[in-house]
C-alpha cells in the first residue's frame, strides 16, 4: 500500500512539474510576447514568485517519493548495463540530476542577475525536454 501511495504521489507531482513547464513554454511565453515590455516584466515577476512558492514543494515531494521508489531497485544500479531496466533506471536518474542542475544554474544566474528572458525560455524548453524524456524512460522501464 505504501508503494502504491508513493507511486501515486510521484506521478501527481510529475504531472504538476511537467504541466508547469508546458504552461510556461507553450502558453505563457507566446502570450507574453504580445504584451508590452512593462506588463511582461511585471507578469514575469509575479508569475515567477508564485511558481517558486509552488514548484519547490512539488519538487520536494517528487524527488522524495522518487528516492523512496528507487530504493528497492538499488541493486539494479550496481550494474547499470546489466538489463534494459537498469539502463533506463540509470538514465532516468541521470535526467533527474540534470534537471536539478538546471535549477542550480538558474539560482546562480539569478543571483548574478545574468538571466535574460531568452535565457529563461531556453532553460524552460531544456527542462521540458529532459522531463519528457524522463517520462518515456519511466514508462519503458516496465514495458520492455
Amino acid at each position: 500500500m505504501l508503494y502504491l501511495s508513493l507511486k501515486t504521489l510521484h506521478l501527481l507531482m510529475a504531472i504538476a512539474f511537467i504541466g508547469t513547464l508546458f504552461f510556461q513554454v507553450f502558453i505563457l511565453a507566446p502570450v507574453g510576447r504580445q504584451l508590452s515590455q512593462e506588463l511582461r516584466g511585471r507578469m514575469a515577476v509575479l508569475y515567477g514568485q508564485q511558481a517558486r512558492r509552488v514548484i519547490h514543494w512539488v519538487a520536494l515531494l517528487l524527488y522524495g517519493a522518487g528516492v523512496a521508489l528507487v530504493w528497492p531497485y538499488r541493486q539494479a544500479l550496481a550494474d547499470p548495463l546489466a538489463s534494459s531496466f537498469s539502463v533506463l533506471l540509470s538514465l532516468k536518474l541521470l535526467l533527474a540530476v540534470l534537471i536539478i542542475g538546471h535549477y542550480v544554474a538558474l539560482i546562480a544566474l539569478r543571483s548574478q542577475e545574468c538571466v535574460t528572458e531568452r535565457g529563461m525560455r531556453l532553460l524552460n524548453i531544456s527542462l521540458l525536454v529532459h522531463a519528457v524524456v524522463l517520462v518515456f524512460c519511466a514508462k519503458a522501464m516496465f514495458t520492455l
